[in-house]
């Protein structure tokens, strides 16, 4: 692992991830939510951070049956929701699927960019989402993806 990562695993749920060192980690803040990591503190601004959320899937359930109306949520949810890209790929050998959207939150803060990967492992739907402000994305982009390859579910 790079310096400045280190190798992180749920005390719990078990999952594992990479993580930067120096960011703040907060384990089972509220139902659902399994981890929030949120880089340093900056000058004001948007704190790029990633947040694992864990759900019970109905027995069956695959990827694309637990996704099917994740867009209509999330359109729902976040304020100016424009998805940018959405594919079914592989991360750590498994099948995920990656989306890359905007959003703009009310006025007085800046648009955000999230990335997300979601899997369905044991049963679970684990959803990785990584969101920095969009301004700074490009240079967050290339940590989001070294830290979805190394999620093991």
């Amino acid at each position: 692992m790079a310096s400045g990562i280190v190798a992180y695993r749920h005390p719990t749920a078990g999952f594992g991830l990479p993580l930067p060192a120096d960011w703040e980690r907060a384990d089972d803040p509220m139902p659902g939510v399994a981890l929030v990591a949120v880089e340093p503190e900056l000058l004001g601004g948007f704190r790029a951070n990633l947040v694992v959320t864990i759900e019970p899937l109905p027995a069956g359930m695959d990827l694309d049956g637990w996704q099917a109306d994740a867009e209509g949520l999330l359109a729902a949810e976040l304020s100016g929701y424009l998805l940018l890209d959405r594919e079914r790929t592989l991360a750590s050998g498994r099948p995920v699927l990656r989306r890359l959207a905007h959003h703009a939150p009310p006025p007085g803060s800046g648009a955000v960019t999230m990335e997300q990967w979601t899997a369905v492992e044991r049963g679970l739907g684990f959803t990785l989402t990584a969101s920095a402000g969009t301004l700074e994305y490009d240079a967050l982009a290339d940590l989001f993806a070294g830290i979805a390859e190394g999620f093991q579910p």
